[in-house]
């Protein structure tokens, strides 16, 4: 028995010791493919492009895992499937993980519509029955890891904070619009107008 017992803790171990996403590695992965588009640092200077500086790593590799698996097929994700589709599911874990500690920097806000976004982000609109969105995504858009899974399967919560404002604006309109399946997401997105959709987009992407 006392044999069983330590075989069982050598085996979990060493199950703990593989599951250790490898940071270096996925640095190298960062610097050599992912660079072009999201930068070394996960924060991309191409608007079309998220940012991953700072985002949850169960979120990034079920995004990416998605993409490979054409899983996910929205947004830009043909144009990355040529990037990820030679990755295994470990070196996906390995960037996402250099990625989640990265540190996120913000962007700059339109002062112009910046309190409108504030208003909807921090106490969201009752007569349009739209929740605010720092409910889930936190006062400061840090999002929640390990969230409950969303219908899709992906992660609820992400990070949210700098993100860019097109890239916001343009997962708002793919909710809206069906093409991005999404049970919490989707009901938001069609009860608010283009021009809310903008305003709060301004203000996530000013956001620290």
């Amino acid at each position: 028995m006392k044999r069983i017992f330590a075989a069982l803790l050598v085996s979990l171990a060493a199950t703990a010791a593989t599951a250790a996403p490898d940071l270096e590695k996925g640095k190298e992965i960062a610097e050599t493919i992912c660079i072009a588009c999201h930068a070394a640092d996960g924060n991309s200077g191409i608007a079309i492009y998220p940012r991953l500086a700072g985002q949850h790593a169960a979120y990034t590799a079920k995004h990416a895992k998605d993409i490979r698996d054409r899983v996910r097929t929205w947004s830009l994700a043909e144009s990355m499937v040529a990037m990820v589709e030679t990755m295994t599911d470990e070196d996906i874990d390995n960037v996402s993980a250099f990625y989640e500690k990265q540190v996120s920097l913000a962007g700059e806000a339109d002062a112009a519509n910046l309190k409108a976004g504030e208003l909807i982000y921090r106490g969201g609109i009752a007569e349009q029955k739209v929740p605010a969105c720092m409910a889930c995504h936190g006062p400061n858009g840090a999002g929640i890891p390990a969230a409950s899974a969303a219908k899709d399967g992906v992660l609820a919560y992400p990070r949210i904070s700098g993100q860019h404002k097109d890239y916001v604006v343009a997962q708002m309109q793919a909710f809206r619009s069906g093409e991005r399946v999404h049970n919490m997401m989707a009901p938001v997105a069609t009860r608010l107008t283009d021009q809310q959709i903008d305003d709060v987009a301004n203000y996530i992407q000013g956001l620290r």
